[in-house]
């Protein structure tokens, strides 16, 4: 699969952002913690969407993050998380809005406060925002198995 350059890639605007499913968790092993952000979308909602577009939405947030295969090693993506008081959000780059994360942790937000990597995975295809956790892990794998998945690590700004 081959992602467009950033300088090319137009990042989708707030409508559709608004749409995609942001949900965080940490992987922990003895020796690091890792942050991590799932983002998805749920699939149309309105008549004038449909699952291409919404596939074609994802590409493009894809591109705009400079996420690449899921399949090789996640690209370093610059700082594109910010944390204020309790709410995170990720700079996407739009030039004029960002993504809302939507109920992080506070044991994910003091992770990535203190500097931890922040491993960004996005799935093309949509999944349902009822889907229990044995749908989800089926639906990453077959995503997966598709190439349907990019990534990539990022972390938090620091503020000058």
């Amino acid at each position: 699969m081959t992602l467009s350059s950033p300088s090319t890639s137009i990042p989708p605007g707030p409508g559709f952002v608004i749409g995609v499913a942001a949900a965080t968790g940490i992987r922990r092993t003895p020796a690091y913690a890792t942050a991590q952000l799932l983002l998805t979308h749920p699939g149309p909602r309105r008549d004038s969407e449909t699952v291409e577009g919404v596939e074609d939405g994802m590409r493009r947030l894809a591109d705009a993050l400079n996420l690449g295969p899921g399949d090789r090693q996640p690209p370093v993506i610059g700082g594109r998380l910010l944390v204020c008081q309790g709410f995170a959000a990720l700079d996407y780059g739009h030039a004029e809005y960002m993504m809302t994360i939507p109920s992080p942790s506070q044991d994910w937000l003091a992770l990535v406060e203190r500097g931890a990597a922040c491993r960004v995975c996005l799935v093309f295809a949509p999944l349902a925002l009822t889907a229990d956790q044995a749908e989800t892990d089926a639906h990453l794998r077959d995503s997966f198995e598709r190439g349907s998945v990019v990534w990539g690590t990022t972390y938090v700004r620091r503020r000058l």
